[in-house]
């Protein structure tokens, strides 16, 4: 019995999630596999699109964003996806394992959405391992190419389970796994966990 959790940078709603999944983790005490895709690729493959594209509903999401934040007690400043390219880090988090990857993608996150850092200034990544005392290598990982093949693999499988959007998760406890698609779907996530559990 698992959880797999897919997530992008450039998703602010995976940001929040993100900040819940350690306490998430504990409470449950289940283990949760952090999964980086590229969800830009995964909104063409299933059809989907933006929520941006969208004005009222990106006007809303913005409005909904806030209230989370809030919610979480989590800063939060609105960046445009647009802006960055998030792929460095993508890259820098499927090459690390377990807690290295976890306290990394946690890094990126908080930096990104509380808006300590600007994404489009050219070094933003580096700026985010001095700020938390990582490793500078996390940031530029040896052998990129690899690294993006098992993105896109990550991508394809969570399309393929009936992934859309992010951020998604993947409860493993049967013969398939069931998708809970949004922060607002963990405590569904939870019930399901703890029913589970019941002998």
């Amino acid at each position: 019995m698992h959880i797999d959790f897919y997530y992008d940078f450039v998703s602010p709603f995976s940001y929040l999630a993100a900040c819940r999944v350690p306490e998430f983790t504990n409470q449950h005490e289940i283990d949760i596999h952090w999964k980086p895709f590229l969800l830009p690729q995964l909104i063409k493959m299933s059809g989907n699109t933006p929520p941006s594209s969208v004005r009222r509903k990106a006007l809303y999401l913005y409005h909904d964003l806030n209230r989370w934040a809030e919610h979480l007690d989590v800063p939060f400043k609105m960046q445009n996806p647009s802006f960055f390219d998030a792929r460095p880090a993508l890259l820098g988090a499927q090459a690390l394992d377990a807690d290295d990857r976890i306290t990394f993608s946690l890094a990126v996150f908080k930096d990104l959405w509380s808006g300590n850092i600007q994404p489009d200034h050219p070094q933003w990544l580096d700026k985010i391992m001095a700020d938390h005392k990582l490793p500078i290598g996390w940031a530029s990982p040896t052998h990129p190419e690899p690294l993006m093949d098992a993105l896109k693999d990550n991508t394809t499988t969570a399309y393929r389970l009936g992934a859309f959007g992010a951020p998604s998760f993947f409860f493993h406890h049967g013969e398939k796994p069931e998708l809970y698609w949004g922060v607002d779907r963990m405590d569904f996530l939870g019930r399901a966990i703890d029913k589970a559990k019941r002998p």
